[in-house]
């Protein structure tokens, strides 16, 4: 029973960093050009909202990991036409 505990004790805290390093390994963004982060009080709320709704139910984290992988997506994508327009020196 205290393994059980443990390793979902683990999952818990971890996950966001595995999902990170998936999400990054999936989606690489250059760190160059990335914003950045700023922790606003709107951002923590949202955050942990969308944690409460990732950890109630299946739909739920469905929905924030679609998210999740759309927002890289749409970043992906605009670093990379902001990239295109640059002029070459």
């Amino acid at each position: 029973m205290a393994d059980n505990r443990l390793l979902a004790d683990l999952a818990r805290k971890g996950g966001t960093k595995l999902l990170d390093v998936a999400i990054d390994t999936l989606f690489p963004v250059d760190a160059e050009k990335a914003a950045p982060a700023r922790k606003t009080m709107l951002s923590v709320v949202a955050g942990t909202v969308a944690l409460r709704l990732a950890t109630r139910s299946v739909p739920g984290a469905i929905l924030v990991g679609g998210a999740l992988i759309a927002k890289r997506a749409y970043d992906k994508r605009h670093s990379a036409a902001e990239k295109k327009s640059e002029p070459k020196a």
